[in-house]
């Protein structure tokens, strides 16, 4: 699987920067670069094979997930997003023969192919074809969202169908712990976790409603002009993409064969290895593109940023390039993470939420710690180490108390808060921030009122009155599921068979999970509730579960 020599995947130093002939390098690096483009893109087109069979069986709930997503990131480390979109392109590429043929021949790349399917149909393919062999990446974006009437591509340029903006404050620490606290009630009022910029909507959308809020100024201010004109794009060399023949490695075909008639657990150990491949050469690729970014080797192409060489020259999306040569970054300096991760033994969503806190002196135990737990476990842990302040991971289970918020005190602005989202988010949070400032005071102190005002409001609405929930953290007790809503209340042991009322034999379930997954014999729970439980996930008579855990700690490698 490697196409990469193992040298060249040792950063170099300083010294040997100042060394290089960037020229032979870019000549070097660049059809190093373009066959693992194409192998990606074939290792996308099989697990997209693989998930539209999987999606097509519901096979997710038949191993105990009752949300794609909660499947995705635990089992293959991507969203359910990603995993429905590859199935998508294959499932509209089987009625395009001759995109696929393009394809399979290598004169489209992985972007070619997305947008492509997007629009057209066994009576158009032959002009968009033609239209895509012609034109940049870019270009073909732009005349299918002008085809469709949509905004560009979200996968590209924009978050949530709007153009990307970034939120950034120094604060103290209390008021991060804030925002965290304030973020996580969002999820619990919305019935699922949210990510950063939508809980932010939420917090500055109910801030605003209130009456604590000062006269605002107008959004406007504060968010570029959708109708501003837009910069020219630097000319794109001509012929910048080039047809590339690369084969799948055997080992990574061979997982399609007889894909339509296998069942579940065996669906759910091909998309894994697929995954596995699909990251070894992430790996190299991120390795391989930040030093065609740290050195300029684009512009020996005649490209004036790497965004743009990615997208026209390799085919591949910005975005990833930018999460990939970020991840990159801070690999070089944990050799031991970037084992684990080139391996496949720490998916990409598990080495990403590990960055914030893993450094060279604890990096053995935090990857030890990553293997041991869920993923909704892993985030649970880093939050908490950056609140509490500590380097080491906390145990595995338990639970995680911090102490009670400070005070409302001036103290040094020794965090921040920050996250990316749709500008328009960005800039509605702002206006909230602004209206909950008094004059003369930083924007943190607006910032930490508004916090505490929306806490205060969401915390005094109705709860249910049985301390089983709040007990469980408003959400549902199965591991790795996100569900904050449609909780029951479950009895490890069944009144019928004799299980008691108490406490310790009641657990805060999801309804789907309830139904679907403990009454329908797909997952299995014993023990004492809340510490000492054991959960068998994928449970199926006389063979070995797809997941047992204790809590959230694997108790089966």
């Amino acid at each position: 699987m490697d196409l990469v020599p193992s040298e060249l995947l040792v950063p170099p130093s300083p010294q040997q920067r100042r060394r290089l002939d960037r020229s032979l390098c870019a000549e070097l690096l660049d059809p190093l670069l373009r066959r693992l483009a194409r192998q990606e893109a074939l290792c996308r087109r099989v697990l997209g094979r693989l998930a539209r069979v999987f999606l097509h069986r519901r096979a997710h709930q038949h191993l105990g997930f009752v949300r794609i997503d909660d499947y995705a990131r635990e089992r293959l480390g991507m969203s359910g997003r990603e995993l429905q979109d590859l199935a998508r392109v294959v499932e509209r590429v089987d009625v395009l023969p001759a995109v696929a043929r393009a394809f399979g021949d290598g004169t489209l790349s992985w972007s070619h192919l997305r947008l492509l399917v997007a629009v057209a149909t066994a009576e158009t393919e032959a002009s968009w074809l033609a239209r895509a062999r012609a034109d940049t990446v870019r270009g073909l974006s732009a005349a299918v969202a002008s085809a469709r009437g949509d905004p560009p591509d979200p996968d590209e340029d924009t978050v949530d169908g709007e153009t990307p903006g970034r939120f950034h404050l120094r604060c103290p620490r209390r008021v991060r712990r804030l925002w965290r606290h304030a973020a996580e009630l969002a999820s619990r009022m919305s019935g699922a976790r949210l990510p950063a910029w939508r809980a932010a909507e939420a917090i500055a959308a109910e801030g605003l409603a209130s009456e604590a809020a000062d006269t605002t100024d107008e959004i406007s201010e504060s968010a570029p002009s959708r109708d501003r004109e837009s910069h020219a794009c630097p000319a794109v060399p001509a012929g910048a993409w080039e047809a590339i023949a690369e084969a799948l490695p055997d080992d990574v075909e061979r997982l399609l064969f007889n894909a339509d008639f296998v069942n579940p657990f065996e669906l759910d150990a091909r998309l894994r290895a697929a995954g596995r491949a699909l990251q070894r050469i992430d790996f190299q690729t991120g390795r391989l593109l930040r030093l065609v970014g740290e050195l300029r080797l684009y512009r020996a192409f005649g490209f004036p940023s790497l965004p743009e060489y990615v997208r026209e020259r390799l085919g591949c999306s910005p975005r990833k390039t930018r999460a990939l040569v970020a991840l990159d970054r801070r690999l070089a300096e944990l050799p031991r993470l970037a084992a684990a991760y080139r391996d496949g033994r720490l998916s990409f969503a598990r080495a990403f939420v590990l960055l914030p806190v893993i450094n060279a002196e604890n990096e053995v135990a935090w990857v030890a710690r990553a293997q041991e737990v869920t993923i909704r476990r892993l985030g649970d842990l880093v939050d908490w180490a950056l609140e509490a302040g500590v380097s080491e991971p906390p145990p595995a289970e338990g639970t995680l108390a911090l102490p009670p918020l400070p005070e409302m005190h001036m103290c040094a602005r020794d965090a921040e808060v920050r996250f990316a989202g749709p500008v328009s988010v960005v800039a509605l949070l702002q206006t909230a921030i602004r209206a909950f400032t008094p004059p003369g005071t930083p924007r943190w102190a607006g910032l930490e009122r508004l916090l505490r005002h929306v806490a205060a409001e969401w915390e005094r609405r109705p709860r249910h009155r049985d301390p089983i929930f709040a007990r469980d953290g408003w959400r549902c007790a199965v591991p790795a599921c996100t569900a904050r809503a449609s909780l029951h209340d479950h009895h490890v042991l069944y009144r019928s068979r004799g299980g008691e009322n108490t406490r310790d034999n009641r657990v805060a379930i999801c309804a789907a999970h309830h139904l679907n997954g403990i009454h329908r014999f797909r997952i299995r729970v014993a023990g004492i509730a809340p510490h000492d439980l054991t959960w068998e996930i994928g449970f199926r008579q006389g063979r070995p579960p797809l997941l047992r855990t204790h809590g959230d700690r694997y108790l089966d490698a």
